[in-house]
């Protein structure tokens, strides 16, 4: 039997990484301009713009589900960033560095999304398609990332 009522705890995951896709993102604005490649800041506003608008579709979600929409991000996504400054800072201000960081975060992602649909039965179909469709525009995402690595 199809559940009306949406697990808050699987919703605020997907908000929660949002929120990491924000924090990287602000953060690969600042590493690129420090390595003077500041073109790239228009294409991570998009991916920030992007995870806003998905958060503000699954916030109300998570409030009819009786709870609070999370602020936070999580511990994997806040150690990833770390990892993106160190790493970026080693190679010497390497673009496809930071881009291939970007690209494992957007991986991240997918996985939380995923995982997420793997947990159908606690969602209701409606906020099922509304998790696909959010997928769906993330892939598309993704691939325009890879595209520009790739240039």
């Amino acid at each position: 039997m199809e559940s009306n009522q949406n697990d808050p705890n699987i919703l605020n995951d997907l908000i929660k990484i949002n929120n990491d896709r924000i924090a990287g993102y602000k953060l690969a604005i600042d590493l690129a301009n420090e390595q003077g490649e500041g073109a790239r800041e228009a294409v991570f506003r998009q991916f920030i713009e992007q995870s806003e608008a998905f958060i503000e579709d699954l916030t109300p979600q998570v409030e009819l589900a009786g709870q609070y929409a999370s602020d936070r991000t999580k511990l994997s996504g806040e150690l990833f960033r770390l990892w993106m400054v160190i790493k970026s800072k080693i190679a010497g201000g390497n673009m496809k560095v930071l881009l291939e960081n970007c690209e494992r975060g957007e991986e991240a992602f997918r996985e939380v999304y995923k995982k997420a649909l793997d947990e159908g039965d606690k969602l209701s179909i409606g906020v099922k398609n509304l998790i696909q469709i959010q997928l769906t525009q993330q892939r598309e995402a993704h691939e325009n990332l890879k595209i520009l690595r790739d240039i």
